[in-house]
């Protein structure tokens, strides 16, 4: 039995400093009632004058993270994604996924060196949030982790309840 707890010891016990040392850090924006994790290594680099939303980035990989919240023209959440979609593609960007849905919506691409992954949820009255992680295309599995914990993290406050 000792041996047992051992062995499992051995395997969890180095998974838990990991947990311990959990630097990611919550950003809130009250106007558009939504929270989402920010990663390790991202500082605060600008601030919106009219608090719609932040930029950060990360010195030690180039990587650059937006989060910020909109009111899409007529509270039409699909299509102020896919018009973002397309300004991507304006900008020639290579869309590679994108799904859109009522109440979330994600998409990528690339472009050169570069990759981005864009996450929206639909928020109250009409509005929505969105993060959008750009970095390069060196790093991308890497970032896989960073942006299934970010999307799951993407989510309405308590004050708010987005449309169904």
């Amino acid at each position: 039995m000792r041996r047992v707890f051992f062995a499992f010891a051995v395997l969890v016990g180095p998974a838990l400093p990991a947990t311990a040392q959990d630097d990611w850090h919550p950003y809130s924006n009250p106007r558009f009632g939504y929270t989402v994790e920010i990663p390790p290594g991202f500082e605060m680099h600008q601030q919106a004058d009219n608090n719609d939303g932040v930029s950060f980035h990360a010195d030690d990989n180039g990587a650059t993270l937006m989060v910020f919240g909109t009111h899409p023209p007529a509270g039409d959440f699909e299509t102020d994604v896919t018009d973002r979609i397309g300004y991507e593609k304006d900008d020639d960007w290579r869309i590679l996924y994108s799904r859109v849905t009522p109440a979330w919506a994600s998409f990528s691409g690339a472009r050169g060196r570069e990759v981005f992954y864009t996450r929206a949820i639909a928020l109250c009255d009409g509005s929505a949030a969105y993060f959008r992680l750009q970095y390069r295309k060196s790093k991308l599995t890497s970032f896989d982790g960073v942006i299934s914990r970010m999307a799951a993290a993407l989510r309405p406050s308590d004050e708010c309840r987005p449309p169904e």
